[in-house]
């Protein structure tokens, strides 16, 4: 493989992680879904997605309950990171194709045969 494709390939690496990015968090669903016990308003755990009204979701880091959030804050704080995902996924895209396109035309030859490489020399 030469040194043209090699470059190509590392910006279409970016490329790809930010178009999926951006395409799973389109794509999110808008159920509240609870990342560890969710509470409900009778004070029993409760399996599924959230409800409105529900207390308490406990929010683990590994096994360890590290916050508690009600059913309104846990929708917020999903929200904000559909919307991290998506402003990073556009991000990614953005810089993959930008760096795609620059580093083929700076690698293609030209029509008279040299390439832009030797005219830089």
């Amino acid at each position: 493989m030469n040194y043209r494709a090699a470059l190509v390939t590392l910006f279409l690496v970016p490329t790809a992680w930010g178009a999926m990015s951006l395409g799973s968090s389109l794509t999110a669903s808008g159920e509240v879904v609870c990342p560890g016990e969710n509470v409900g308003e009778d004070g029993e755990e409760r399996p599924g997605p959230m409800r409105p009204g529900d207390t308490q979701c406990s929010v683990l880091d590994g096994s360890v309950a590290v916050a508690t959030r009600t059913y309104e804050q846990q929708q917020r704080a999903q929200s904000v990171e559909r919307r991290r995902d998506a402003r990073d996924g556009v991000l990614l895209l953005a810089y993959g194709a930008t760096g795609t396109l620059l580093a083929w035309r700076a690698t293609r030859a030209k029509s008279d045969g040299e390439s832009a490489t030797d005219r830089a020399v």
